[in-house]
């Protein structure tokens, strides 16, 4: 027989009926914290990759379907391996936390933001015109052209190349995703050229 998860619903579940419905209650809160767990990132506290690219899909539909535009920020910690290799993984991962905390003060509540590889993050961005877009992203590049992130071990100065996208009724989500990603490269190479 499974064993009931605390003594409270043990107490309620004296009969098959009762116990059946509390082992149910019990499987319906796995689930939901399961689907949780599922667009997590293991690291910070934002969405994953999987979450979001379900999100830009949908949020390409949307525009497509009802009009309006949204936008994508494409952000990259600036030169991160060697903080990795200078400072160790430890502080590296403090330093994502820290770039995750501070894009999350720079949103609404409506947007989303997540962590969708090693030193990338992205920002879906509500209801925004395409010039609302472009001032949001020179705001975020000056915010974090020298951000200062408190760590264990230093406090170490981390810059951040931010790249955006408007998403429209035309827009599909795995070319806004590369436009996003060259135009933050296309902001890497101005503040550090080749």
């Amino acid at each position: 027989m499974p064993q009931i998860a605390n003594k409270k619903s043990a107490d309620s579940c004296d009969d098959p009926f009762s116990l059946l419905a509390c082992e149910n209650a019990d499987l319906r809160q796995r689930i939901v914290e399961l689907e949780r767990l599922i667009s997590i990132d293991t690291l910070t506290p934002l969405y994953n990759r999987r979450h979001f690219m379900d999100e830009l899909e949908r949020w390409c539909w949307r525009a497509h379907r009802y009009g309006g535009s949204y936008g994508l920020l494409f952000c990259d910690i600036d030169r991160f391996k060697a903080v990795n290799d200078i400072q160790g993984h430890t502080i590296g991962d403090e330093v994502l936390c820290g770039v995750a905390r501070e894009l999350v003060k720079s949103v609404r509540k409506s947007d989303i933001v997540a962590r969708i590889g090693g030193d990338e993050f992205t920002l879906l961005l509500d209801t925004i015109t395409a010039e609302k877009l472009d001032e949001k992203t020179a705001t975020m590049r000056k915010i974090f052209s020298d951000l200062r992130i408190k760590t264990s071990g230093p406090t170490l100065t981390i810059g951040v190349s931010v790249g955006s996208v408007l998403i429209t009724g035309v827009s599909k989500s795995g070319d806004v995703l590369d436009q996003a990603d060259r135009a933050m490269y296309a902001h890497k190479r101005t503040k550090y050229p080749a």
